[in-house]
């Protein structure tokens, strides 16, 4: 019996703006709804019904409830999600407010301006980290280059420009306003201190598009409407935007502090421009907003008063600088336009090779130059105590624009880009001031890695990274920090590390900023919404596995580039670092356990698993994927997939588990939960597998945990002697990773292991210390045709590449997933220490696990994907295959190899010069194609 509802309230054009608002914030749903997408669907109802339905309903816990007990709701959801439409869901009696119905300006502003007061709260908290002093650094630097010069005189930098790239909610916005001088140190610290930057005016400007109204901090209209221009803007125009723009932010700013700075000192005047232009809303911040807009105004009505610039010489313009610099800054003449973005090259010319004419006019005439230079010049006199004096590189001003990826985007219909224009004009009033060099920088901040790649035109080669004159740009900025929020390791029990609260401080500051806004369940899918990105993106299956199973993306296969700065963008992928040429950005997926958690409920919804599998192998067999060479990728896939299948075994699986307390934020995040070791080892074996192993050892395990969600990877030895006082200790290094939930890929050089998963103790042992009450599972990987079985017993925690010393039983696994017939033995003992000498004198009780080949006798779990043993196999092939089969190509290719390995096909020179013969089974086969090596894969 569905809910009785009353009559209707609201009018149709009400109901129209309320279900536009919900479609465009309730994220697209993949395959068939479930009762978890219907919840957040109501809430989402609820959230934007302008106070017309109960705010209780706005709360996961309630509406869950609620779903639960009128069976009917769902039913009456899917059909609004259908239809999306969403007028009888609002009519509900059930879900009507107890009290006054807002209109719906009065319920829109209510809630924004609650969000945006916790944002902003957020925004404005203590700044953790040491990212501020590192980016000053970097401007620095680039400041002390764009002195350099080329031997012919030619000044290798083309402008003060430079760029943050990085990922949504690592902090680029909080960053560039960290940059002025802090709130919360006193002022004198700032200019006494080295450690941190010395007076920095930061004027800071958000592009962010007009349509989005939940975005913070909120989009700046003057110069946004400036710089974003319409469509029919032609390129001469925009040339006129941009010099007009810059000469009215050098007259404001002059005219606003000049007079603070001759009546007090620059402490003084940084103060009062940080506690007003830079504090986001404020009423002061507003109006000198309404100032630059009427400068900026004021400089239009002169540009287009002026005679049109000449091409032939500066001085017709009233350039104020010298007729040679002048006529080389405008009249540059560019033969072609070629710029490469992540390995692809774009190019912007007529087919007969010669420039556009927007191409001409954006690079020969910036209308308006001269008054952006005298603005520009005048800033700087009047700013003297702000640029004069020691540390002249460090940066005295910058210009900040956050949400700059528009820029990027091309003009229609003139093809011309943006940037190309703007930046120009940044290098035009930077190039007269070489002299001076003053450190007023222009940074644009952006998710999306094009807005590293302002091209500027240049005559002679074909390269975005080398601009007009032979100047180059300067490589993007992405170290903004990791970790910020986390918990001390002694902030914590390991007992409850399970906990939402605890589990979103690890990774961006992000979600800890989102912790007043949303509930667990609600963040969750903020999370899996932003890992997605926009709806129907082919990429999402290779973003699933990357976050959580350390994939190894091959550098050079042809879709790399392109996957990578997708998943930067728009999925949460982390740059850490870009090549001076800005050629090559090397990008990863850093331990973040919420986003971990999130990807695998998008992983394991309803039937995922399987089709996310085969579009795994098939980047696999494409080349994108390094799958390693002794069964790497598929022992990760196998060990963790086989706990998330566990923690699902049954149908009532919930991301997070209610605390028994009823707080929120206390609940456990399944996937992070603490699981028996001897419940995992049963499910991944068998039933039988502690019967096979013996009282003895089940009853040393009873109380051991593990906990982990996602891998994380190694680029050396677990102990490396040389690191000293840098190493931990053991114990310290496994709580570590059982704090964030992490297990451990280790290096490919690393003797005796590959991986580690890290154990808890949870009753048995009597230390109240939690650093003595962790062990280690320690697997070994082959993925050989022959058995390795005798290497079992080589496996020790005493090495000393891996140095983990402890009296608690551990786990040594050795699993031959190379074979074809199955095996699991399996072994407890007491091993004695290899090192008599070891300060821990009791011995270690080993658990040894022998399993070979991988199919359901191994490892019965794997009956629970019918995929998922396929493909496991199908990676394992995929080793052992070498990468182009015995054809020519690779017979020739390994020649220059030559003493890589001991085998023929290096070492056997004199083979090398024979003629190949088809009846000679050595000789390569050239009709094995591609396609029959990938079906020959499929059938291992």
């Amino acid at each position: 019996m569905f809910p009785s509802s009353i009559p209707n309230t609201l009018d149709d054009a009400t109901h129209e703006a309320m279900d536009n608002l919900v479609n465009k914030h309730m994220p697209g749903i993949t395959g068939e709804p479930n009762i978890y997408n219907y919840m957040f669907l109501l809430q989402i109802i609820v959230r934007f019904a302008n106070g017309t339905m109960d705010p209780k309903y706005d709360s996961s816990q309630a509406t869950l409830a609620l779903l639960g007990s009128q069976p009917a709701l769902l039913t009456m959801l899917r059909v609004a999600w259908n239809s999306k439409s969403y007028r009888d869901i609002r009519n509900l009696e059930i879900l009507q407010a107890p009290n006054r119905i807002l209109t719906a300006e009065e319920g829109k502003l209510e809630r924004i301006e609650s969000r945006t007061d916790l944002l902003h709260r957020a925004f404005v908290s203590p700044y953790r980290g040491k990212a501020v002093d590192a980016f000053c650094e970097y401007l620095e630097q680039n400041n002390k280059k764009f002195d350099l010069y080329e031997p012919d005189g030619t000044p290798q930098y083309y402008g003060k420009f430079c760029s943050i790239v990085q990922s949504s909610g690592t902090g680029k916005s909080r960053l560039l306003l960290e940059v002025r001088p802090s709130s919360y140190l006193p002022y004198d610290l700032w200019f006494t201190l080295s450690s941190f930057p010395r007076g920095v005016l930061v004027l800071y400007m958000n592009l962010r598009p007009p349509d989005d109204d939940t975005g913070f901090p909120a989009r700046d209209d003057v110069p946004a409407t400036i710089l974003m221009s319409e469509p029919e803007t032609e390129a001469v125009d925009y040339s006129a935007r941009c010099c007009a723009f810059f000469a009215a932010i050098f007259m404001t700013v002059s005219e606003h502090l000049s007079t603070n700075l001759a009546s007090g000192s620059l402490e003084d005047a940084l103060q009062r421009w940080n506690d007003s232009i830079c504090k986001l809303g404020s009423e002061d911040r507003k109006q000198f907003f309404l100032r630059l807009k009427a400068r900026y105004e004021m400089y239009r009505k002169l540009i287009k008063s002026d005679e049109p610039v000449t091409e032939t010489s500066g001085e017709s313009c009233g350039s104020p600088i010298s007729g040679e610099y002048s006529t080389r800054i405008i009249c540059t003449t560019h033969v072609s336009r070629t710029y490469v973005l992540g390995g692809q090259v774009e190019q912007a010319m007529r087919r007969d090779g010669q420039p556009t004419k927007q191409q001409q006019q954006a690079t020969r005439r910036m209308p308006g130059h001269q008054y952006m230079i005298h603005a520009y010049r005048k800033m700087t006199k009047a700013l003297g105590k702000l640029f004069i004096g020691r540390d002249s590189h460090k940066p005295k001003f910058v210009i900040a624009l956050d949400e700059a990826h528009e820029i990027s985007a091309t003009s229609k219909p003139e093809s011309y880009c943006l940037s190309t224009i703007l930046c120009r004009a940044i290098s035009i009033y930077s190039g007269a001031d070489r002299d001076a060099n003053h450190a007023v920088w222009v940074v644009f901040a952006s998710t999306n890695s094009r807005v590293a790649d302002f091209a500027a035109l240049r005559p002679y080669y074909d390269s975005a990274r080398l601009s007009s004159d032979g100047r180059l740009l300067y490589p993007p900025y992405s170290q903004l920090g990791w970790d910020q929020c986390a918990d001390p390791l002694e902030g914590i029990s390991a007992t409850e590390v399970a906990r939402a609260g605890h589990i979103i401080g690890y990774g961006r500051a992000l979600w800890k900023s989102l912790q007043e806004l949303y509930d667990v369940v609600q963040m969750k899918l903020v999370a899996t919404t932003k890992l997605s990105g926009p709806p129907g993106n082919e990429d999402l299956p290779l973003v699933t596995w990357s976050q959580r199973f350390c994939l190894n993306i091959t550098m050079g296969h042809h879709g790399t580039m392109k996957f990578i700065q997708s998943a930067v963008a728009s999925h949460l992928r982390v740059c850490v670092r870009t090549t001076q040429d800005r050629a090559w950005s090397f990008t990863t997926y850093p331990s973040e356990p919420f986003v971990s958690c999130a990807a695998a409920s998008i992983l394991h919804r309803q039937n995922n698993l399987d089709i996310y599998l085969e579009a795994l192998e098939d980047k696999i067999l494409s080349g994108m994927v390094d799958v390693g060479k002794s069964g790497e990728l598929a022992s990760r896939l196998l060990w963790l997939l086989a706990k998330d299948l566990y923690v699902r075994r049954t149908p009532s699986h919930r991301f997070a588990i209610p605390a028994a307390d009823g707080q929120e934020w206390n609940s456990e995040l399944a996937d992070c939960q603490m699981i028996s070791v001897v419940d995992y080892l049963r499910f991944v074996f068998g039933e039988d597998f502690w019967d096979r192993a013996g009282w003895e050892a089940k009853e040393a395990f009873k109380d051991a945990f593990v906990n982990f969600s996602h891998w994380v990877s190694m680029d050396q030895d677990i102990s490396v002697p040389k690191n000293g006082d840098n190493w931990s200790g053991a114990d310290e290094w496994t709580l570590r990773h059982w704090h964030r939930t992490s297990a451990v890929q280790c290096c490919h050089g690393q003797p005796l292991v590959d991986k580690m998963i890290p154990i808890y103790f949870k009753e048995t042992v009597r230390s109240r210390e939690d650093h003595s009450r962790v062990s280690q599972i320690f697997i070994s990987d082959k993925a050989r045709i022959s058995a390795s079985k005798k290497n079992l017993n080589n496996i020790t925690r005493h090495h000393e590449s891996i140095d983990c010393h402890s009296s608690l039983p551990w786990v040594a696994i050795l699993v031959d997933l190379g074979l074809q017939k199955s095996a699991v033995e399996v072994d407890f003992s007491v091993r004695k220490s290899s090192r008599p000498t070891c300060q821990y004198a009791p011995d270690s009780p080993c658990l040894h696990i022998y399993a070979a080949a991988i199919n359901q006798d191994t490892f019965p779990f794997l009956s629970r994907s019918e995929r998922l043993p396929l493909t496991l196999r199908n990676i394992i092939g995929h080793e052992q295959i070498p990468p182009n089969d015995g054809q020519l190509t690779q017979f020739v290719q390994e020649q220059v190899r030559c003493g890589s390995t001991s085998m023929g096909c290096h070492m056997n020179w004199g083979a090398w010069t024979k003629t190949c013969s088809s009846e000679d089974s050595s000789s390569p086969r050239v009709g094995d194609n591609s396609n029959a090596r990938r079906k020959r894969r499929r059938a291992l």
